[in-house]
């Protein structure tokens, strides 16, 4: 096996461990996808997630959403969201009902043995039950894969800046590495985040994500 992975991720753990203790984190997605032909496809999937060190609900999650090849390597994604967030500090406690979209374009360039990705996209969330509650983002991802000749779980790496453009400031900085295995239509995630907010002190988060996907694709 390559060491260069190994490497790097010993220097993302490094660099993680180096920082302020923060709080733990859990998300879990269950996905079904359907693409019928080789440029789009749709997507159903329900998130479950945990915060205050697993011990308390963080939110319920439906979301729906669209990839489309506009030209190779190049995708348009559109995504929406509704949200149950629990809402445990402050006077106002209980669920919050929330929905959000985003608008992304990602491009993917292969440079073997890596896969290079690139997003760039707008979000906006907006509570179903205050007025003119809503916040904007602005979110820039690059990630790359490192393929193991003979290997099924090839290690990924990313970081993402998140820009909030409304109301208090807020820009976070999400660190990430994981791996896939693909087991027929279906596909297991495992992915571990580092987040912190450059504005805001000790607003650091551990995060670990499991998700499941089952593809249904259409043989033309």
């Amino acid at each position: 096996m390559n060491k260069a992975p190994l490497l790097f991720l010993l220097l993302y753990s490094n660099f993680i461990l180096s920082q302020e203790p923060a709080e733990f984190k859990f998300w879990s997605s269950v996905s079904y996808v359907y693409q019928p032909n080789e440029k789009i496809n749709f997507s159903i999937s329900e998130l479950y997630r945990l915060k205050e060190d697993f011990n308390i609900v963080d939110s319920y999650i439906t979301e729906v959403s669209s990839d489309y090849e506009i030209y190779k390597g190049l995708n348009f994604e559109i995504e929406f969201r509704y949200y149950s967030k629990n809402i445990n500090e402050g006077k106002a406690k209980g669920f919050e009902n929330l929905w959000r979209y985003r608008l992304a374009l990602e491009k993917e360039l292969e440079l073997k043995p890596i896969k290079i990705f690139i997003r760039l996209a707008f979000q906006k969330r907006t509570s179903l039950d205050k007025k003119n509650d809503f916040k904007d983002y602005i979110r820039i991802r690059s990630a790359f894969e490192y393929q193991i000749k003979n290997w099924d779980l090839d290690p990924y790496f990313s970081v993402e800046f998140i820009e909030k453009r409304t109301g208090n400031n807020l820009q976070k900085v999400r660190y990430g590495f994981g791996t896939s295995k693909k087991i027929r239509e279906s596909k297991w995630t495992i992915r571990y985040f580092f987040q912190t907010d450059r504005l805001i002190p000790k607003q650091n988060f551990h995060i670990f994500m499991v998700k499941y996907r089952y593809k249904n694709e259409v043989k033309n």
